[in-house]
C-alpha cells in the first residue's frame, strides 16, 4: 500500500499512545476515539461511498501496523472492519448503506457480529435465538455472548434462526441491528482474562423489532454462505494481526538479547538463544507471507466460503504463530516480561484466544482433514498437489522424510489422528505460500521455512504416541 500522510498520521499516533515496552496498559477511551478520528476504518470502505479501500492489502496493512503497537486495537479494528463493515457493505441495501457508512467516515464508529450463544458458538444451527417474521419487520429474541465490544460498538450484525409459529427452523438470517435499538440490554460483562480493553459480555435481545430492510440475507443465497464468507474473510485476516505481533515481538527480543548481560557477555552469544530469535523472527516472515497471498487471493474472489483448507490453515497457523512467539519472547525477556503492563506479558495472555474464536482450532484441524479425504477420497501427494493447485500453490519439493508416506496411510485412522493429519496439511498449504512468496517477490523466508519444516516434522513425530 502507498504510504501517504493518513498513514503516517495513524502510525506516528499509535508509536505516541502505544509504543511503550513496559507501559503497555489497555487504551483508554479517549485514544481509541482518537485513533479512529484518524480513519483506519476508511481502509475498509471503497472510494465510491468515501473510503480509501483499494484492495485487501489496503486494510490489511492497517490491521498490521495497528497490531505491532498494540494488539488488542489491532483486533478491535479487526472485528469492526472485517466482521461488520466487510459483510454490511456487500449485502446492505443502499438506503441502509447511505444511513450507517457515515458513522465510520465522520466519526469514532465501531461494529461487530454475534453468533455465539451460552450454549456454544460452532453449532450454527443449534443457535436458539429467534427471529419472527412480521408485518413488514421481524421480531428478535434471545442471548448473545462473546461478542467482541459488547456494549461499546454501536452497530451489529446479529445471527438468528427463524422461527414459524412454535417451531424453530434450521433456516437463518443475519439482521442489522443498533444497539440503540428498543430491547436490548447488556446482561453483563465478562470478567475477561485478557484482550483489555475490549468489552466481552452477554447480550439479551427482547421482542427487539427490526426492519425488514435491515435483513442482510441475499435473495436466492443462502445465509450460511454469508455468514462463512465473513467469517472465513476475518479467518484470513488474522495473518495480518499476527504479522504484525511477531515483528514487534522479534525486534524487541533482538534488542533485549543483544543488551541484556549474563556471565560476562550479552545473552545472544548463546546458541539457544540464537535459535529462539531465528524462530521468533520465522513466524513474522511466515505471517508477513501469509498476509501478501491471502490479500491477492481475497481481491480475486468475491466468495471465499468454499475454501476450507486454505482458510483453516491460515487461521490455525497464524493463531498458533502468535502464541509460540509470545511464550518464547516471555522466556527471553524472563521476569522483566511477567507484568501486566509489559508489552511480552500481555501478548502472553492476549493471544491464546486467537486459537479458541472464530472456530477451535482443534475443530478446524479435523475439519482441514475431512474437507481433503471427502474430496478426493484420499489424502495423498496427488491429492495434497489438487488441492494446492486450487490457490495457484505448488507441493513443496523438501518436505520432511515421510510426511506424504504417512499423510497416505490415513483415510481410516482415528479423530485424534485425523487432527494430526489436518495439522500437517494445513503447515504443507502454509509451507507452499512461503515459497510461492519467495520466488514472487524474493521475500526473505529463510526462517520461516525452518519453523514450517520444524513443525511438519513434529507432527509426524507424534503420530505414533497418540494410541
Amino acid at each position: 500500500m502507498t504510504r501517504d500522510g493518513s498513514v503516517q498520521a495513524i502510525e506516528a499516533y499509535l508509536e505516541t499512545h502505544c509504543g511503550s515496552l513496559d507501559g503497555c496498559s489497555p487504551y483508554s477511551d479517549e485514544v481509541l476515539d482518537g485513533f479512529l478520528e484518524l480513519g483506519p476504518l476508511h481502509y475498509f470502505i471503497p472510494p465510491s461511498l468515501g473510503g480509501r479501500r483499494t484492495g485487501a492489502e489496503s486494510y490489511l496493512n492497517i490491521v498490521e501496523t495497528t497490531a505491532y503497537y498494540s494488539l488488542p486495537l489491532g483486533l478491535t479494528l479487526g472485528i469492526t472492519g472485517s466482521l461488520f463493515l466487510m459483510p454490511f457493505l456487500k449485502h446492505a441495501t443502499p438506503d441502509l448503506l447511505a444511513r450507517v457508512i457515515p458513522d465510520f467516515l465522520n466519526g469514532p464508529a465501531l461494529g461487530g457480529i454475534m453468533i455465539t450463544e451460552p450454549t456454544g458458538g460452532t453449532d450454527v444451527f443449534g443457535l436458539r435465538t429467534t427471529i419472527a417474521q412480521g408485518d413488514g419487520s421481524m421480531t428478535l429474541t434471545g442471548r448473545k455472548c462473546w461478542g467482541g465490544l459488547t456494549g461499546k460498538a454501536e452497530h451489529w450484525l446479529v445471527a438468528g434462526r427463524v422461527v414459524r409459529g412454535d417451531r424453530l427452523t434450521r433456516s437463518l438470517k443475519l439482521l442489522y441491528v443498533p444497539r440503540s435499538s428498543p430491547g436490548i440490554s447488556v446482561a453483563t460483562t465478562f470478567d475477561a482474562l485478557g484482550l483489555q480493553p475490549i468489552p466481552y459480555g452477554e447480550t439479551a435481545f427482547d421482542d427487539v423489532e427490526v426492519p425488514d430492510a435491515h435483513n442482510l440475507t441475499p435473495k436466492g443465497t443462502s445465509v450460511l454462505r454469508v455468514m462463512y464468507d465473513t467469517l472465513f474473510r476475518s479467518r484470513l485476516g488474522i495473518a495480518a494481526i499476527a504479522s504484525g505481533l511477531c515483528k514487534r515481538l522479534s525486534e524487541e527480543v533482538d534488542a533485549r538479547a543483544a543488551k541484556r548481560v549474563v556471565f560476562g557477555g550479552p545473552i545472544d552469544r548463546f546458541d539457544q538463544v540464537q535459535y529462539r530469535l531465528s524462530s521468533i523472527r520465522g513466524l513474522a516472515q511466515m505471517n508477513h507471507c501469509l498476509l501478501r497471498f491471502t490479500a491477492e487471493w481475497m481481491d480475486r474472489h468475491e466468495d471465499v466460503s468454499g475454501h476450507y483448507v486454505l482458510v483453516n490453515a491460515v487461521k490455525v497457523v497464524a493463531s498458533d504463530s502468535m502464541a509460540a512467539a509470545a511464550d518464547s519472547a516471555t522466556q527471553l525477556f524472563a521476569s522483566a516480561a511477567y507484568k501486566r503492563n509489559h508489552l511480552v506479558g500481555r501478548a502472553y495472555v492476549d493471544s491464546r484466544p486467537f486459537q479458541i474464536f472464530e472456530g477451535s482450532n482443534d475443530v478446524l484441524h479435523d475439519n482441514t482433514f475431512e474437507i481433503v479425504a471427502g474430496k478426493y477420497g484420499s489424502v495423498n501427494s496427488d491429492a495434497i498437489s489438487q488441492e494446492l493447485e486450487t490457490y495457484g500453490l505448488r507441493l513443496p519439493e523438501d518436505l520432511p522424510e515421510g510426511i506424504l508416506a504417512a499423510l497416505s496411510a490415513a483415510k481410516e485412522s482415528p479423530q485424534r489422528e485425523q487432527v494430526q493429519y489436518g495439522k500437517i496439511i494445513e503447515w504443507i498449504v502454509v509451507l507452499a505460500v512461503v515459497d510461492h512468496i519467495h520466488a514472487k517477490e524474493n521475500a526473505p523466508v529463510e526462517d520461516a521455512r525452518r519453523v514450517a519444516s520444524f513443525h511438519l516434522a513434529a507432527r509426524l513425530a507424534e503420530l505414533p504416541y497418540l494410541g
